[in-house]
């Protein structure tokens, strides 16, 4: 027991040592955890992106593949197949939606920038029915520049030249390491679909050799349930995403609004972020449409709202299930946290791991309720 004791002793006081040192020279760890980070960036986006893509992987390779299982080779191509089937479908949906989002995107400001002239006639006769004649204004504003603020300009524009030239070269230098980052980024992501399995058997008898069996079960038990609840997370937020895009398209189809496809696409898009990212593709959408008609606009914000309760009360229910089985308070908990920590991939992340955690807890709670009412029910021992 002394030894123990001391034992115990020993490892808090290293821990305290470790956690003063760092309180001491914080910018010096600070730099190096970022700079170990950005070193790790590949892998830990590869295998982020593994985690996505596993979900559809498993889909094509144990459903949609299971015919090749008649041909002597069948098995070992349903693998190969499935990677090759996910990329090709990432790979074209980035094809297809990009360059129409960034073309229709154009048009707009295009159709923004021809209205501009219109738009300040129809603001200077506002302004001249209330005494303030606004072209007079900025002919006044608009005063020509002395020879001196002439020569000052000339040299400001010289050395934002100078700059733009160093600017252009680290950026060449960022466009290699941002490069060659989603090269590895991709190598690991297909290191990790296709060895997952080799990778869950080394981690097992990493974890049982060095650690005790219950602790390891309990291990292994969470990285189950978090691949589960990940899994059935994934396929619920995209599958509700494209109900509710499909929606937008035939319910603005019917009256007759503009920007349809692109509106529907931008929304199912960004309903893949919970809880926020429909009402982002709202906003969106109720811009391009007010460039356009304002009446509309208005009309396309009463839709929206009408549609949103009918996707959060009725179908979004069905379609998730009980698969996360996370209350609502607890899903706003985990989107602030992780938009806060990582941005949309912690948005994507945070729900199923508090959903794990929360799960646990849960366990854990009516355990030892459970065992609380054992106790209480069983009779005294007699003296």
């Amino acid at each position: 027991m002394e030894r123990k004791k001391m034992r115990n002793v020993l490892i808090v006081g290293t821990i305290l040592i470790i956690i003063f040192a760092i309180s001491q020279h914080l910018d010096w760890f600070g730099g190096l955890f970022l700079k170990t980070l950005g070193i790790l960036t590949p892998f830990l986006v590869g295998g982020l992106l593994a985690l996505f893509l596993n979900v559809p992987m498993n889909f094509f390779e144990n459903k949609a593949l299971k015919f090749l299982d008649r041909w002597k080779f069948g098995p070992k191509l349903r693998r190969p197949l499935a990677v090759l089937i996910v990329f090709a479908i990432l790979i074209l949906i980035i094809c297809l939606v990009v360059p129409y989002l960034v073309t229709e995107v154009g048009k707009t400001i295009e159709s923004i920038v021809k209205q501009l002239p219109v738009a300040y006639t129809k603001l200077n006769e506002w302004l001249l029915n209330r005494d303030f004649n606004l072209s007079e204004y900025l002919t006044t504003a608009l005063v020509p520049p002395t020879e001196d603020q002439l020569n000052a300009q000339l040299e400001q524009i010289f050395k934002l030249a100078l700059n733009g030239v160093a600017f252009s070269t680290g950026v060449i230098g960022g466009l290699y390491q941002s490069v060659l980052g989603l090269f590895f980024t991709i190598m690991f992501t297909v290191y990790f679909l296709f060895s997952k399995e080799k990778l869950a058997s080394q981690f097992k008898r990493l974890g049982y050799a060095y650690l005790p069996k219950a602790q390891m079960d309990w291990i292994v038990d969470v990285c189950r349930r978090t691949q589960h609840t990940f899994a059935s997370f994934m396929t619920g937020q995209c599958l509700e995403a494209l109900i509710l895009g499909f929606m937008f398209f035939i319910t603005m189809s019917l009256f007759r609004m503009p920007y349809v496809l692109l509106i529907s696409v931008v929304i199912a898009i960004m309903a893949l972020i919970p809880v926020i990212g429909a009402w982002v593709g709202c906003i969106v959408g109720a811009f391009l449409i007010l460039v356009a008609n304002p009446i509309q606009a208005l009309y396309f914000l009463v839709l929206f709202l009408v549609l949103q309760q009918i996707e959060g009360n009725l179908i979004y229910p069905h379609v998730m299930g009980n698969a996360i089985g996370l209350p609502s308070i607890w899903v706003l908990f985990a989107v602030v946290v992780g938009e806060g920590l990582l941005g949309i991939v912690g948005m994507l992340l945070f729900i199923p791991l508090t959903s794990v955690i929360y799960s646990l807890v849960r366990d854990s709670v009516d355990r030892r309720e459970a065992l609380a009412a054992e106790q209480s029910a069983a009779p005294d021992q007699p003296d």
